[in-house]
């Protein structure tokens, strides 16, 4: 018998043919497949996977049985959100949504068993679930989840706080390395990037931008280009910032953009890389600092040292350079509006869509896709705004806008352009006793040069950390691995000269400044995520570094020209070490032969993926290391495809060995902390094999010659 008040009303059950929706998390398909509704966006770290794998532990889905869809975004805005945070970025996508997830599956579970006992008219206490089927212990029957699916959509929801998650040491799917969902639609072809958008009656798109930044259109005669076979329509957009040219194909577009002679009034700022550094170096001696750390007394702890070692530092513009250029599909009808979009960011673009359709949220929906890489980039929503702007030009024709790659190359958000003037006291034993870090960046947010170098959580009692900005026109925004991407290199580097000059081996001297007794009691946390005190952060990145110098076989010798190089980086509840080994080639370059990591990002949802994003973190630092750098000249970027803006090719790639030490503390994240620490321990293993010491990126500028 159903038991009194066990229906509720509630959004109704989604019965098609294709399921039924349980809840807004899932929905059951006839053959007892999963359809998991994840609300963090997909661009290559195995998202999609990672979030099925936490609701399927609760839930006691197949695991073999799983498939995935993202959420619907107006749905999740209209209900409050729904479905909790959708962006995407920092690395913190499983920690933020774990919880969440596992209760969902919980729930679920819950609902689906009560519903199973229903049918049977038994207790729920004899009725448990496993692979998708329920099981009566007493008699042995059994249901399918698809065979109870609409039963347990009617229930009620079980109170919050009633639904008891499992123990760690009961998990099945968490922790076990499921083959990516989206690998066979990536290996076959049918995956949907934004780039893969097609619409009936679809219409393409191309834009031609200020080549300055800030520039603005001064003339433009549209006729020259209208009679143009395909082309449909030539308008400016952004306010004057960019011109528009619709076509029947992208290729039709995309040449007559080319072929549109444009005047554009020049940008406010006409400086160059050069000047740009010139600012940077005069902020290093200016006195006008924000000073964000200021333990013990520096200037004393330095007056009073046996020795003092002082290096300059600097890192260039870097653009995050996703394989999958920019591109966003709109539709805008007198009264509604859709995107499609490959975007970190599915709410904000979603408001700025909004925004430019002059309509509300309740009059459209953004559907998000999958992105071919992001690292940042798409957390903006600039693409957005133009392909609404052009589809409310063309209204009622869907419209998909696709940015050439030197367009998204010469109109991004870039990692700013930093220098640093690093200073420190050593003792006669060689122990540091005073660590000053000064940074300088051209950024209109002067946090931004400074986050992972307040926070270091080394055994230091005088340490001070100052921070300045200079202005310029570049576009700032995020980047893999956020600002630790130069305050890793600068200040791993500069413990790499420590102890070259106090004469101490680099592990052993890393591993003396990371001594938990000795450790301050509180330290800036900047931009951590967690709350661990600075001894307990230490102590687990001892533990990684001690764990990568055993795996790296740190002090087994190496022939002449070999060396290696070790850095540390915390970010994202994760701790890392990275032990690189190079091989000078006696010609002014080198080659990466090895790379050992040893990680505690305290727990994992599927090793695999983690160890890929470790191996993809590998890639992208290397090509920081060694090639990354944009140049200014007269107000714009100078590179304008991979011919000039060089990524790792394969052969450069060196192997890659992952090594696990889960702490069990926390959920940390895979898909940063690596891409920054490899950079100096490259760089400190290029000076160990007899190079020279490098202070500056990319080593593309510097012959690595042997030092004499």
């Amino acid at each position: 018998m159903l038991a009194s008040g066990a229906l509720a009303a509630r959004i109704p059950a989604a019965e098609a043919g294709e399921g039924t929706e349980v809840d807004h998390w899932i929905v059951v398909a006839p053959d007892n497949t999963i359809s998991v509704r994840v609300a963090q966006m997909e661009m290559g770290a195995g998202t999609l996977t990672a979030m099925a794998q936490l609701i399927a532990e609760e839930l006691e889905a197949d695991p073999a049985k799983l498939s995935t869809e993202f959420v619907d975004i107006a749905l999740h805005v209209r209900k409050g959100w729904l479905y909790g945070r959708t962006a995407t970025a920092e690395s913190i996508g499983v920690r933020l949504a774990e919880r969440q997830l596992r209760v969902a599956g919980a729930t679920l579970r819950t609902m689906l068993v009560q519903a199973a006992a229903l049918r049977w008219d038994v207790p729920a206490g004899q009725c448990a679930a496993r692979d998708g089927v329920i099981t009566h212990a007493p008699s042995g029957r059994t249901l399918t989840f698809a065979a109870v699916a609409a039963d347990a959509a009617r229930l009620r929801l079980p109170p919050p706080g009633s639904v008891r998650l499992k123990a760690a040491g009961d998990w099945t799917v968490i922790g076990q390395p499921l083959r990516r969902l989206d690998g066979p639609s990536k290996v076959d072809g049918t995956a949907m990037f934004g780039i893969d958008v097609r619409l009936p009656g679809m219409r393409h798109a191309a834009v031609a931008m200020s080549p300055t930044f800030g520039g603005r259109v001064k003339s433009c005669d549209p006729r020259q280009v209208a009679g143009r076979p395909g082309v449909l329509g030539v308008f400016t957009i952004q306010d004057g910032a960019a011109v528009a040219i619709v076509a029947q194909s992208w290729w039709q577009a995309h040449q007559a953009v080319e072929a549109l002679d444009i005047e554009w009034e020049k940008g406010s700022d006409p400086r160059g890389s050069e000047a740009i550094a010139g600012a940077l170096a005069e902020a290093l001696e200016s006195d006008a600092a924000e000073i964000v750390r200021d333990d013990g007394d520096v200037d004393a702890a330095v007056a009073g040292a046996h020795r003092t070692v002082t290096a300059d530092y600097s890192f260039p513009y870097l653009e995050q350079a996703a394989m999958e250029p920019l591109n966003c599909t709109a539709l805008v009808t007198q009264d509604r509006f859709e995107v499609w979009a490959p975007t970190q960011m599915p709410e904000a673009a979603f408001r700025a869509a909004a925004e430019e359709a002059g309509m509300t949220l309740g009059q459209g929906n953004l559907h998000p896709t999958l992105m071919g890489g992001g690292f940042g980039r798409r957390q903006i929503s600039d693409f957005v705004r133009q392909a609404v702007q052009i589809a409310r030009r063309m209204r009622g024709t869907p419209v998909k806008l696709v940015w050439s790659r030197e367009d998204t190359m010469r109109h991004g958000y870039y990692h700013p352009a930093n220098a640093a003037r690093l200073r420190a006291g050593l003792d006669a034993d060689g122990r540091v006793v005073a660590w000053e870090h000064r940074a300088a960046s051209v950024s209109t947010n002067p946090i931004y040069s400074t986050i992972g170098a307040e926070s270091l959580p080394y055994a230091i009692g005088n340490v001070r950390v100052s921070r300045m900005a200079r202005r310029a026109r570049v576009p700032i925004g995020p980047y893999r691995g956020v600002a630790f991407t130069h305050t890793a290199f600068m200040a791993q580097c500069f413990v790499d000269e420590l102890a070259e000059a106090a004469g101490i081996d680099c592990y052993r001297f890393q591993r003396a400044l990371l001594d938990p007794e000795r450790m301050p009691a509180t330290i800036p946390r900047g931009q951590l995520r967690d709350t661990l005190s600075p001894a307990e952060r230490a102590t687990r990145l001892r533990a990684v570094v001690d764990e990568v110098a055993l795996r790296s076989d740190w002090d087994r010798p190496l022939p002449a020209r070999r060396g290696r190089g070790l850095a540390v980086s915390e970010q994202a509840s994760a701790y890392f070490a990275v032990v690189a080994e190079v091989t000078l080639d006696g010609k002014g370059w080198f080659r990466t032969d090895r790379v050992v990591v040893a990680g505690d990002p305290g727990l994992l949802v599927n090793p695999d993926l983690a160890r890929a994003q470790v191996e993809g973190c590998a890639a992208f630092g290397l090509t920081t290391a060694m090639y990354g750098e944009i140049t200014i000249e007269d107000g714009a970027v100078v590179q304008g495809n991979f011919d000039s803006y060089r990524l790792l090719r394969i052969e450069e790639m060196p192997t890659v060995e992952t090594h696990w030490l889960l702490s069990g503390r926390d959920w940390g994240g895979c898909g940063e902390s690596v891409a920054c620490a490899i950079v100096p321990a490259v760089v400190n293993a290029i000076r160990a094999a007899g190079g020279p010491r490098i202070r500056s990126l990319p080593l593309k500028n510097h012959s690595l010659t042997m030092r004499a």
